[in-house]
């Protein structure tokens, strides 16, 4: 299956050596917890404080940009770090399931060492990059650079001893050992023999071998940002066209974004608000509002994740906030699991583009695509392939006995003031974004703070002791998901300096290419891609490349951006290996194979209505015509 890294296993009987260094890796773990988690509260207060000073005194806050810098860093690579140890990190197992537990054990012993060798590498490269950046100072705060680039050094450090830990507390020494051996081998012999000329001397076949050591590495189940790491490192060793300490300089370049800040802000809100009890609100209001349709749960799913969707900017967190609350009432209506994880993939992939959304903001902070038309461009995309959806759910349904809800009006009536005040935040979002109001970054602290509010005050559903807990849970999430940016970032500056950038180009750009074709061509492209990557690193690479392809070839940048982000979210969401489709199976309680074979009507739906969106550009552009973006 597909998921995070397996947790550190207890069970064995652990020798003395091994427990001390889990002992030393637990400590280090929770601190590293509370540093994250300080990290992201300290600069919420800064952001706060910033809007503050703007709005009632009119001044600007210069030092919040080196402050955000320095708290991106932490949370990425100190966060990132204690994702590693609470297994968040995702990973592809489609393969290592099907294999003997002897295989598996292998495979998995071989990557906690491929784990534990790049972490080490890269941790030592960053000391070249202290050495070189300790002397600069940042121009207000004055403080030196190399603070912002220490939490690589750190993080890295602590990611080695927890790979470590693993390979102690889960396997047999023996096995540990052999397996060490033959992983150290093989890099000695890579080393000794890998003929720097030769590689250097023909870039498109070491071009090649680079993405095959990158495929190779996640369908053996390496988790994949370790996996664009491993492949990235092993190019720029053997070709030797750079130093190693661009690895770790361009993962501190890739965090410097200050729009990225808004990404753990969102993340943190849609956690206040779905603990908080947002998520069976807004379940309550859809089946109010479908329930009575034909296939009246399924539609629910499908109104409930585009209704929680503009809450929470993560649609994997969607979808384990609303599949446990619908999961009991599909079982005792007597739908099956598999029809619950199908569906609630198909919708979470549609949602990719209400906003607040984690890809958007990433698409706007690698590209000079406006985050605010981004937001007002993607609602009417992402409401045409809900429609399609519940058009074929409606037709399934009709084959099958009746099993929909009926409603009142009374009971519609009743169920409308509990959605009210959660959806009031992305429209007042969107809202202070296109008007200028507030920046991503501080719509999306006011977001945190109205979270807490609704949650905490209103609801209360939320003690302050749960809201730190929430806090250093953030602190992990949007760890993790910031450290796949990162080495998404270094991955694709050392595809740019391959060349990679010049062959897309060549290959795409033909003197007879159409734009029917390229676009056809980037959604299939952005689907395979989403599938292996887990989404976001795929617009990280590709988007910047093919982006100026599209704008050259008369495409609109906004109606491409939606384009990509939509199927980039089909991509994540489909089997065989899209790690969202595995999650929905998951909190489904469906087996993967029926989920499977449940998804496919669903997955010709979505791609159907990507290629209409993508061909049709007035479902995109016509919202922010509207609004004069266009």
């Amino acid at each position: 299956m597909s998921g995070a890294a397996a947790s550190l296993p207890t069970a064995r009987d652990a020798g003395p050596v091994a427990l001390m260094v889990s002992r030393v890796a637990a400590v280090l773990c929770l601190i590293a917890q509370l540093i994250a988690a300080a990290g992201l509260i300290i600069e919420l207060l800064v952001v706060l404080f910033t809007i503050t000073e703007r709005s009632l005194f009119s001044s600007s806050v210069l030092w919040s940009d080196e402050a955000s810098r320095l708290a991106l860093s932490i949370i990425t690579f100190i966060g990132g770090a204690t994702a590693y140890r609470g297994a968040h990190h995702t990973s592809i197992r489609l393969i290592t399931d099907r294999v003997t537990p002897g295989a598996r054990r292998t495979i998995a012993i071989a990557i906690e060492w491929l784990v534990f060798t790049v972490t080490v590498a890269i941790a030592w490269q960053s000391v070249g990059l202290l050495e070189t950046s300790w002397p600069d100072l940042t121009p207000i705060l004055q403080i030196s650079v190399g603070w912002i680039a220490l939490p690589i050094t750190i993080g890295m450090g602590l990611i080695a001893i927890f790979a470590l830990e693993r390979l102690l507390m889960a396997y047999p020494p023996w096995a540990v050992l052999r397996v060490g051996a033959a992983v150290s081998l093989l890099a000695a012999v890579a080393y000794v023999y890998g003929d720097t000329a030769v590689f250097a001397n023909n870039p498109n076949p070491s071009l090649a071998g680079m993405i095959l050591i990158f495929i190779t590495a996640i369908l053996l189940g390496m988790p994949v940002s370790f996996g664009m790491l491993l492949a990235g490192m092993s190019y720029l060793d053997l070709v030797d066209m750079a130093p190693l300490v661009a690895v770790p300089q361009s993962m501190v370049d890739g965090t410097g974004n200050f729009v990225l800040l808004a990404l753990p802000f969102f993340i943190f809100a849609g956690l206040i608000m779905e603990r908080g009890g947002i998520s069976l609100r807004l379940v309550r209001f859809a089946m109010a509002l479908v329930g009575g349709m034909r296939g009246g749960l399924l539609q629910v799913i499908v109104v409930t994740i585009y209704l929680v969707a503009g809450v929470s900017g993560s649609k994997v967190a969607d979808v384990a906030a609303v599949g446990p609350v619908v999961r009991g009432e599909l079982k005792r209506q007597g739908y099956r699991e598999a029809d619950g994880a199908a569906v609630l993939a198909a919708a979470a992939a549609m949602s990719e583009t209400i906003p607040p959304s984690i890809a958007m903001l990433v698409l706007g902070s690698v590209t000079p695509i406006s985050i605010g038309a981004l937001f007002i461009a993607g609602l009417i995309p992402a409401a045409v392939i809900a429609l399609c959806l519940m058009a074929l759910i409606y037709v399934i349904a009709r084959r099958g006995p009746e099993r929909d809800v009926r409603t009142s009006p009374g009971q519609r009536l009743k169920a409308a003031p509990g959605a009210i005040l959660p959806l009031i935040m992305p429209v007042a979002m969107v809202a202070s974004i296109k008007g200028g109001i507030a920046t991503p970054t501080e719509a999306s602290s006011l977001a945190v703070v109205y979270g807490v509010a609704l949650s905490a005050l209103v609801y209360r559903a939320l003690s302050p002791r749960q809201m730190l807990n929430l806090a250093v849970e953030c602190g992990s999430v949007a760890g993790m998901v910031l450290f796949v940016l990162a080495s998404a970032s270094s991955f694709a500056w050392v595809l740019t300096a391959a060349n990679l950038p010049q062959e897309l180009i060549a290959l795409l750009s033909g003197p007879h290419q159409s734009r029917l074709i390229f676009m056809a061509g980037s959604v299939l492209l952005l689907i395979v891609i989403g599938s292996l990557l887990e989404g976001l690193p795929a617009l990280i690479i590709l988007a910047p490349l093919l982006l100026p392809i599209a704008t050259g070839m008369g495409i609109d940048a906004v109606q491409y951006g939606i384009v990509l982000i939509l199927a980039m979210g089909v991509g994540a969401f489909i089997p065989p290996v899209g790690v969202g489709f595995y999650v929905s199976a998951s909190v489904a309680g469906s087996d993967l194979e029926s989920a499977a074979r449940a998804m496919a009507p669903y997955a010709v739906v979505l791609v159907c209505a990507v290629l209409l969106i993508a061909f049709v550009p007035a479902i995109t552009l016509g919202v922010p015509a509207l609004f004069g973006s266009h």
